[in-house]
């Protein structure tokens, strides 16, 4: 059955558009037009083929223009994003990650780093050079591939990952409604000490992945009831150590869930709520937890570790854990979908700043497309099998929100016509762009690397 979507289906996602062309700064009619031309362009061969959309009414130069020259207001672009979230909720589930975009032929462009990556283009390593982006995206529902971004800010190389993810923690969590909590997963590049040092006080609800072969320590032994008797030194601050590798170490578990999930099969789940991280000045106390799925297979796969942070009135149960981890997968095919349909890797910038407002455009885009999700049609390619309304992928939704634009409008305005310009004046001279060398954060750590590289 065919959505059909009214006048006022239109004017919604039509106010929309007109917030967000109220937020940009300079250029703000040709970065318009590059928003739409990207919905309806699929398969472009270069950035400047953009101009060609239907939308976009200015010439191909204009593209790399807006790139250059334009400008928006992040701060209010973030708070328009935040506006967009479900009403009426009482928890809020998000996933951070870091994507990272690829510019491995690009010396012209300052601040590249060496980042992780699917391909193996860095001393056959799954390492790429380019610069890596701290994405916090909202999600909806569990299983799908529905996660649009809030808050999208570059990881710059004197900056780390996890600095960058607890700054937009603390920005989300700041935000959120009153009355709601907000739960975020992440993956094992932040299940470690200084994320979770640096999440204390803070009232969120956090789950990472962490290390098979992490070590925590028991609480110390009670001398509550016993005789006391004077010993030397200061109090025991560790009990027993706490090996997630070696199962004789453990205690009993203080709580146990099986049940069966229709996505990862029989699941048991093992919380203990008290172990301690050894830390030089204070305790860090955290709850984990053991997860394991498909134990119907012969050969399950290897049982998973995850930290947890509660800032919460609301206590921990292995329930809400379990419904925290399950909502980040999301963002992995929401990150293919940037790249592969929304062209984040298709401008060949030479400034940081120009890619930066390119990764903001698409985050406009994306929520475009969330907004327009429950009235889109089933746009579907002969060859796929067609889907419900409920189901439909944000690729489906794009194809349905292309075919809608001229009816949606655009707040842009009319070109206005000018002169032929001059062009480049004979015998200036043309200086060739500046080069910038990679610099590693850690020396000792830098792959080898080809000539082209």
């Amino acid at each position: 059955m065919k959505n059909k979507p009214t006048p006022e289906h239109h004017r919604g996602l039509k106010a929309f558009r007109q917030q967000v062309y109220g937020i940009f700064e300079k250029q703000g009619d040709a970065l318009f037009e590059l928003l739409d031309a990207v919905v309806q362009t699929a398969h472009p061969s270069s950035f400047a083929e953009l101009s060609l959309a239907g939308a976009c009414t200015r010439r191909w130069s204009s593209v790399y223009q807006a790139l250059n020259r334009g400008s928006i207001k992040e701060g209010e672009l973030r708070e328009l994003c935040m506006q967009q979230l479900p009403p009426g909720r009482k928890r809020y589930h998000f996933a951070v990650d870091v994507m990272a975009v690829r510019r491995m032929r690009s010396p012209t462009l300052k601040e590249r780093v060496y980042c992780h990556g699917a391909k193996r283009e860095v001393g056959g390593k799954g390492i790429i050079i380019g610069l890596p982006y701290s994405i916090v995206a909202f999600v909806d529902k569990r299983g799908t591939s529905w996660a649009p971004s809030i808050h999208t800010v570059r990881v710059k190389p004197h900056e780390s990952a996890v600095e960058v993810a607890l700054s937009q923690t603390k920005w989300l969590v700041q935000r959120l409604p009153a009355d709601a909590t907000g739960e975020a997963a992440l993956d094992g590049g932040y299940g470690n000490l200084k994320f979770f040092q640096g999440l204390s006080g803070v009232k969120v609800f956090v789950t990472a992945r962490i290390r098979n072969d992490r070590v925590f320590y028991q609480l110390p032994p009670s001398t509550d009831g016993e005789e006391k008797k004077p010993k030397p030194g200061r109090p025991s601050k560790y009990g027993a150590a706490f090996h997630c590798n070696d199962p004789t170490t453990w205690p009993v578990p203080e709580q146990i869930l099986e049940f069966q999930d229709p996505c990862y099969g029989d699941v048991r789940l093992e919380l203990w709520s008290a172990l301690r991280l050894r830390i030089k000045d204070h305790c860090l106390d955290l709850a984990v937890v053991r997860s394991q799925i498909h134990l119907e297979k012969d050969k399950p796969p290897a049982a998973h570790w995850y930290a947890v942070h509660n800032g919460t009135t609301q206590k921990t149960t292995l329930e809400r854990v379990f419904e925290c981890i399950t909502h980040r997968w999301p963002i992995e095919p929401a990150n293919r979908f940037r790249k592969h349909r929304l062209h984040a890797e298709l401008p060949k910038v030479r400034t940081p700043q120009a890619s930066d407002l390119w990764l903001q455009l698409l985050q406009i885009i994306e929520w475009q497309l969330f907004l327009w999700h429950p009235v889109a049609h089933d746009a579907r390619l002969p060859w796929q099998p067609p889907l419900p309304p409920s189901q439909l992928t944000p690729g489906r939704v794009i194809r349905s929100l292309s075919q809608h634009l001229p009816q949606v409008g655009t707040p842009v305005s009319s070109v206005l016509p000018r002169g032929k310009p001059p062009g480049w004046h004979t015998g200036r001279p043309r200086t060739p762009p500046k080069t910038y060398r990679l610099v590693p954060k850690n020396p000792k750590q830098t792959p080898k690397t080809s000539k082209n590289e």
